[in-house]
């Protein structure tokens, strides 16, 4: 059937028939996905309306029902009118009807959603919302209403039987109108198209046929004049393309041609040898620019480039770029405009020549003369000093414990004592005059903890001229650093020769400050925070409490039965108890909770932002923790229990001595009550 229908209307014919069809289809789905956008539009219109008025009678129905009954039926029928309702009734919470407004009352399950509504298929949407009251957790009655739908569904259908008529409609209109404009002009434009596609093949095209002088018959006649102009430019193209292809593809530097937008229309063959990319990724890049400019010169290459469109020449630009495989190459720019006969401007030619070679000679020579100037210029400086007084200088600064480095004020050292070079680990015979600070601050870099902290903090010193406090630096050793450093002033006023670095190893001195502090602060057993720590941290705890208006809690224990061992099995079994008490329950304790030794068997925690659930769990753990530590020594297994008392800051007192003295009284209750327990302090604020 489908090829009596191509013989019959013919193919072109055909496939515009066809085309037209797929566009009214495509149409057509259009218009469906554009009601389905509409019809999903009105649900949620509808739900957010009716969400609303949820809402609203929620609030305004359980506050009636709970301070004036008397107004309920007022509210519900006010609200059943203003949210468009046909039934709406009120029960308590014991399920007996209160209010009942509307009719008739037929209330189906209540729905999921509208969209569960509308595919019930009952034309309404059934509701059943519970009635809550601020402050209670069981409602206080239940609302059922049933919103008619009929309306929403009435728009939904005319809307789409809309869409689904206006959608035929267009597509027989399109297909005819396609049929009725199109059919005459298919012979002709297929004949003129098939020799078209010829040309394109560079074939022969024989003159098409001229019947009659209407339009077709003139675009023919015109087409065949064409098809004539063609051959005969694309005859004399050719052999101008050879001469000049013969010249410029054999050229040794690149050559290329731009339009006068700037954008490239040829490129010799050379430009793959320059930088690997070949002609054709050159004419189908993008932005050309981009991809053979190096990043660093792309800002003055696009401002000459501009002055070359604008129509100016120039020579000798150096310029680098990158090449395929991402290295670099230096090429030397030379352009002019090309005029045509007439004087209009065709674009602009550009020579490349490869200067690559000559770059890093120009770079080696520059190397060697800066090789050369510094050392001279340490010869002239050490030249110009006295011999006795610069040992005496350095025999001085190699006995301090200090080391010190000065820099002048092009930023290179000038004097490095024996111990800054012990301290950055430079051997003691490496000369650093000369080196830059750069290059010792990178060599030191894998000594420093943090070396970004470093690098910032450098470059603000550099940028003041105040002398500089003492700043510790931490290595990754472990050992401590501090850090000096301040201008040195010359003979003239507001000038200086350079800027005088120290530095201290300070390891030892710290190390030493955190023994003592260590020492105050700890158990020497334990190692938990002692005394001292508890009751700067229950001020600072208690404070901090007030401060935020939350509760602390202290839980206090001693242990049961750790007498009878210390005096039976000696102090070192005590200790021993001690130590693995202070292991396991440390275990068990928060980061946020702090762990004491008291003195004894006494401990205590400091637990913040907790309540009592909270530290009636924490003195579960920890009771069952101890109770289940068993202690063997000598051939004998020994057990202690904790007795624990529990206070809250600000529920049980209302300052550190207070709350101690609570949560002492409360382990006391324990004990009295047959140890192995914990206890909640009974006291109350202000009793």
């Amino acid at each position: 059937m489908l090829s009596v229908l191509t013989r019959r209307i013919g193919v072109l014919q055909g496939r515009l028939l066809a085309s037209g069809i797929l566009l009214g289809g495509v149409l057509c789905v259009a218009l469906l996905w554009a009601y389905g956008l509409i019809s999903a539009h009105l649900v949620e219109r509808e739900s957010a309306r009716i969400d609303y008025l949820v809402a609203d009678m929620q609030a305004r129905l359980a506050a009636a029902l709970i301070a004036d009954p008397a107004r309920l039926a007022a509210e519900v029928s006010m609200l059943r009118r203003v949210g468009q309702l046909d039934y709406v009734e009120v029960r308590d919470e014991a399920g007996r009807v209160l209010i009942a407004d509307g009719g008739p009352a037929v209330l189906g399950a209540a729905h999921g959603s509208i969209g569960q509504a509308l595919e019930s298929g009952r034309g309404r949407y059934d509701m059943r919302i519970d009635l809550l009251q601020p402050g209670r957790r069981a409602p206080v009655g239940v609302l059922r209403a049933s919103v008619d739908l009929s309306g929403l569904l009435s728009s939904l259908a005319m809307l789409r039987n809309g869409a689904l008529a206006l959608g035929a409609l267009v597509l027989l209109l399109h297909v005819w109108l396609a049929r009725w404009v199109l059919g005459g002009v298919l012979e002709g434009v297929s004949a003129i198209e098939t020799r078209a596609v010829a040309l394109r093949r560079a074939e022969e095209v024989d003159p098409l046929p001229v019947r009659g002088d209407d339009a077709l018959a003139r675009l023919t006649r015109a087409f065949n004049q064409m098809v004539q102009a063609l051959e005969e430019r694309v005859t004399a193209l050719r052999k101008s393309e050879s001469r000049f292809h013969a010249i410029a593809d054999f050229t040794f530097g690149v050559e290329a041609w731009f339009s006068p937008q700037g954008r490239l229309i040829w490129v010799n063959r050379s430009i793959e040898r320059v930088t690997g990319h070949s002609p054709l990724d050159c004419l189908l890049a993008e932005d050309l620019a981009s991809m053979l400019i190096h990043e660093k010169d792309r800002k003055i290459f696009a401002a000459r480039a501009a002055d070359a469109l604008a129509g100016a020449s120039g020579e000798n630009f150096e310029v680098r770029l990158l090449r395929r495989d991402g290295s670099i190459v230096w090429v030397s720019l030379n352009w002019q405009p090309i005029y045509d006969e007439s004087g209009t401007c065709l674009g602009v030619r550009v020579s490349a020549d490869d200067i690559q070679s000559r770059k890093e000679a120009e770079l080696k020579l520059l190397d060697t003369v800066t090789a050369l100037r510094r050392e001279q210029g340490l010869r002239d400086y050490y030249l110009t000093r006295s011999e006795e007084e610069r040992s005496r200088l350095e025999a001085l600064l190699d006995l301090i414990k200090l080391g010190v480095l000065f820099v002048d004020r092009d930023g290179r050292a000038q004097h490095a004592n024996r111990m800054l070079k012990t301290i950055w680990g430079f051997a003691e015979n490496e000369n650093l005059s000369g080196m830059r600070d750069a290059v010792l601050i990178e060599r030191t870099a894998v000594l420093r903890a943090d070396e970004d902290i470093y690098r910032e903090r450098v470059k603000s010193i550099l940028a003041a001229r105040a002398p500089t406090d003492p700043q510790d630096i931490p290595l990754r050793d472990g050992r401590i650093i501090r850090e000096q450093s301040a201008l040195v002033p010359s003979a003239t006023p507001g000038r200086f020769l350079g800027r005088v670095w120290l530095y201290e190893d300070v390891t030892a001195e710290r190390r030493a400050a955190e023994a003592l502090v260590n020492m105050a602060e700890r158990d020497p057993l334990t190692n938990l925070y002692n005394r001292r720590r508890f009751h700067e941290e229950l001020a600072r705890m208690i404070a901090d409490a007030a401060r935020r208006r939350t509760q602390l809690g202290l839980l206090l224990f001693d242990l049961d039965g750790f007498k009878p061992v210390n005096d039976r099995f000696g102090h070192q079994a005590g200790d021993e108890v001690l130590t693995r008490l202070a292991r396991d329950v440390g275990a068990i304790i928060r980061r946020n909770e702090m762990f004491f030794r008291l003195g004894g068997d006494e401990f205590a925690v400091l637990a913040p932002d907790t309540d009592e659930t909270a530290l009636t769990g924490l003195a579960r753990r920890i009771g069952e923790r101890v109770a289940g530590m068993v202690f063997e020594f000598d051939g004998a297994q020994a057990c202690v229990t904790t007795s624990t008392g529990i206070g809250i800051y600000p529920l049980h007192a209302h300052s550190g001595e207070t709350l101690l003295s609570a949560a002492d009284s409360a382990m006391y209750a324990a004990k009295n009550d047959g140890k192995n327990a914990f206890r909640m302090s009974q006291r109350r604020h202000g009793t």
